[in-house]
């Protein structure tokens, strides 16, 4: 749990940045996130919602969690690869999706990051 607490201020800080117009530390952040949880963004783009809990579910049932972080990064990345964009986005909405069905807790900062994507999307 410790290990999805530090990354989650990894993902806030490349937000931050992203707001503060600081991008030039951004991808090598976003590539600590990814090392970090053993992924990529072509995993994640390419495996199923169910594959990727599985692969960071790490003897502790945080796999969603980590999912989250994942998911929230990969979208950070998103603004990296404007060409890449909707099909980065369309796949965290999947993510998220999945995980608002299978988390035991109701998030609004879920259904507000959907409706984010939404208008990213739009």
């Amino acid at each position: 749990m410790v290990q999805i607490e530090e990354l989650a201020k990894v993902v806030l800080q490349i937000i931050l940045n992203r707001h503060t117009g600081a991008a030039r530390k951004i991808p090598a952040m976003i590539q600590t996130v990814y090392v970090s949880l053993k992924l990529d963004r072509e995993t994640l783009m390419n495996s199923t919602p169910e594959e990727l809990v599985s692969r960071l579910d790490q003897d502790d049932d945080g796999g969603i969690q980590r999912l989250e972080i994942a998911i929230k990064t990969l979208i950070e990345e998103s603004y990296l690869y404007p060409d890449k964009q909707r099909d980065m986005l369309l796949k965290a909405k999947e993510l998220l999706q999945y995980i608002q069905v299978h988390d035991n807790t109701f998030s609004l900062e879920r259904v507000a990051l959907l409706d984010d994507i939404e208008a990213l999307l739009g």
